[in-house]
């Protein structure tokens, strides 16, 4: 039996009583401020709806609310002044505790310390750059610029502080002490070291000080990467194909003599408008080159500085592959593994391009930009052949995703995902949702900011932020931050809601997967808290997500939550993901980078476009462009550095979840409890076991594999290879 009503969105009584409070005293020290938050008010009283209530506009204003605050819950962070206030507030408590860190006795009260003093700093940082990012107004979103700012330097001061990093070495050396720690304990620790020798801390100063520079020099060069790759290619107008030109507007066709292109144009479906649209914006381009050799370079060094041979071995140390040759092995054995599937794709593909362009169906080039275009069309043409409810071209309704969403947590996690009406002021914007996410047993267990949609005034991008870490002893509270079409801007009740594509869907729930992480997370520590792991660890929930979404029974409950759907409404049964058709060349190409940002991390190239090339010709089975680089505008190699497998590495251990416990039953509350419990542990145990224990067995990096590799064979098994290529059958 459900504590919490689905369709009235209430609550219970006994939870109610918990989340009832006085008005709360004046802010003094940063301690009192951290208590104000929303991860922290579990004994406040607000209106509560359902999702789907909220998405219709029902929900009580914040207007009906007798309490105000500043953002996020934070009174302090109701006025620009307010932020610089806090932060005189959280050095000072800060300080304090790099006091009493210093005058402890090397010994677990030292450990816990130190995880106060991290946490402490995260919970500012953290909220203040979210802030900055989509703050209200200019005025406030200066002043959280300049504080975070002074955050981060801040860190910076404690990570070269020799002292505190002796204090914490004196623990790691304490062997009597650390036999006595648990799993965990030992995982923080080593986790705290790790983090200040990143820094340099524990070299000569001499070196040490070369590191900083060399730190400063990957800054830099990062950045101007990152500028130039998001450039639009300028090409003039007169030499641009007539289909091209059609899509300008009418009034400037003729006073046009420039146009810029900001993509690849691989939606595009004329071929010369692709090739030529592709061919353009990712001609090779020497200042970008030069940019990235000096990032690759100023890495190189600082990995040799202390030690590495390479910025990859630096960087893969502390990941669960651990080195990269266990990296390169993955990748190339996936890839063996692969070929086939690939180059039956390819001749669909082939077939489907000849069509296309009315040539004879002999062998037509596939370039990169076909390769995308055609794996997207094919897939989607799939979906509307095979299943009788034609409903993968259509467009879904916003609030149905939502309450399915809502649905599959309940049936699944046995948590409810329930809107609340937020305090005054405590909103980036009107149209950020307030949701509180309840356990059967336990109650509130943390919050999510559904931030969805665009506006001016917030940064356009997809991801989430944790503004609190979920411990024994902490409320989560994290912001999902999407940026979906809105069609108007008004009070909240008279928006339109934009309808979402399945490629929508699937980004909504890949990172409401790194949401559940963060907020069901249960641990000692901050710092094994939630998403805070190995990247190659934190992506498998929400590659896990991914595939639940991918299920045609969640799917069509997505579809309309209030229909119940059976094996007849199949045509292939459930026995294929909505992921998998057309999906090995994609797969393929994530390989490919994949294997281009670890050899790029694990030499000193003098030509990234050399290196390029190399591996492209050597594990891509598409037609290379001459006089291309598309690596040089690819933003994660500067932002993931060697750990860009990790997608692939986390999305085959989540089919190897999916697959053992929900694949036959996506609803499968037994299996939902032993997920929950694995949530719970982040990154604080032993993260091979946790996962074997997850999984059933202990399973090997073959398993790994074929997780990826056998879906995508069934795929062909039951459907490609009964089709007749020579007939338009697409």
């Amino acid at each position: 039996m459900r504590i919490f009503a689905r369709q009235h969105g209430t609550i219970s009584s006994s939870v109610l009583n918990l989340l009832r409070r006085d008005k709360p005293p004046e802010v003094s020290t940063f301690t009192e401020h951290m208590k104000h938050g929303a991860g922290s008010c579990i004994d406040k009283i607000y209106p509560t709806a359902s999702l789907k209530t909220v998405f219709s506009g029902e929900i009580p204003s914040s207007g009906n609310c007798r309490q105000s605050t500043g953002l996020m819950g934070y009174p302090l962070f109701s006025t620009y002044q307010g932020f610089f206030h806090c932060w005189f507030l959280c050095e000072a408590h800060c300080n304090d505790l790099v006091t009493q860190i210093l005058a402890a006795p090397p010994q677990l009260q030292t450990l816990k310390l130190f995880d106060e003093l991290s946490n402490a700093i995260c919970v500012y940082a953290d909220c203040v750059k979210f802030i900055a990012e989509n703050a209200p107004n200019d005025k406030i979103a200066r002043a959280a610029l300049v504080c975070n700012h002074n955050a981060h330097q801040f860190v910076e001061k404690l990570n070269t502080n020799v002292e505190l990093y002796r204090a914490i070495k004196s623990v790691s050396e304490n062997v009597e002490e650390v036999s006595r720690f648990n799993s965990e304990d030992i995982t923080a620790l080593k986790s705290f070291l790790h983090d200040m020798e990143h820094s340099g801390i524990h070299l000569p100063e001499d070196i040490r000080n070369s590191y900083v520079e060399t730190m400063s020099q990957i800054a830099t060069a990062g950045a101007n990467f990152l500028k130039l790759g998001q450039e639009p290619a300028v090409i003039k107008y007169k030499d641009t194909p007539e289909a091209l030109k059609r899509t300008q507007p009418n009034e400037y066709k003729k006073k046009i003599e420039f146009i810029e292109l900001h993509g690849p144009g691989t939606e595009h479906s004329m071929t010369d408008v692709r090739d030529f649209t592709f061919r353009h914006y990712h001609a090779f381009n020497e200042d970008r080159e030069n940019e990235l050799l000096n990032l690759l370079r100023a890495r190189h060094n600082m990995a040799r500085s202390v030690g590495f041979s390479s910025f990859s071995e630096r960087e893969l140390r502390h990941t669960m592959a651990g080195s990269p040759e266990t990296v390169s092995g993955f990748l190339k054995n996936l890839h063996s593994e692969l070929k086939p599937l690939v180059k039956a794709e390819l001749e669909h593909i082939k077939f489907a391009k000849a069509d296309d362009n009315r040539h004879d169906f002999s062998e037509p080039a596939i370039y990169p930009a076909d390769g995308q275009y055609y794996s997207r069309v094919l897939n989607e043409k799939f979906l509307v052949n095979n299943h009788k409810h034609d409903m993968f071209m259509d467009m879904l309704e916003f609030q149905n995703v939502i309450e399915g969403l809502n649905i599959f947590c309940e049936d699944v996690l046995k948590i409810s995902l329930v809107a609340e009406s937020p305090m005054k002021g405590e909103l980036t914007d009107s149209t950020v949702v307030k949701v509180g996410v309840f356990d059967e047993k336990e109650g509130l267990v943390g919050y999510i900011y559904l931030d969805l949609f665009e506006r001016d005034n917030k940064a356009p991008r997809t991801c989430l932020h944790t503004i609190t870490c979920g411990t024994k002893s902490q409320i989560p509270v994290v912001v999902l931050q999407c940026s979906f079409l809105m069609k108007s801007r008004e009070r909240i009740g008279q928006f339109h809601y934009p309808k979402l594509n399945l490629d929508q869907v699937q980004t909504l729930f890949h990172e409401f997967g790194h949401a559940l992480h963060a907020v069901l997370g249960r641990t000692t520590y901050q710092a094994t808290s939630g998403t805070r792991g190995p990247t190659d660890f934190s992506e498998i929930p929400s590659m896990l997500f991914e595939n639940f979404i991918s299920h045609p029974e969640v799917y069509y409950a997505v579809i309309n939550p209030f229909v119940v759907y059976n094996e007849r409404d199949f045509n292939l049964g459930s026995t294929n993901l909505l992921n998998t058709p057309y999906s090995a060349l994609k797969t393929e190409t994530n390989i490919v980078y994949s294997m281009l940002d670890l050899e790029l991390h694990s030499s000193h190239p003098t030509s990234t476009t050399q290196v390029s090339d190399s591996i492209f010709s050597n594990y891509s089975h598409l037609t290379n462009v001459p006089g291309t680089s598309p690596h040089l505008r690819f933003s994660h190699l500067y932002f993931y550095g060697a750990r860009y497998y990790s997608y692939l590495w986390s999305q085959s251990i989540a089919n190897l979840i999916f697959y053992n416990l929900f694949h036959d039953n996506p609803f499968n509350e037994t299996s939902g409890d032993k997920l929950k419990e694995f949530l719970k542990r982040g990154s604080g145990s032993d993260l091979k076991a946790s996962l074997d224990d997850l999984v059933g067995y202990q399973f090997t990096q073959e398993d790994m594999i074929a997780a990826i590799v056998e879906p995508l064979r069934v795929f062909q098994n039951s459907y490609l290879d009964n089709q007749d290529i020579s007939k338009k059958w697409w």
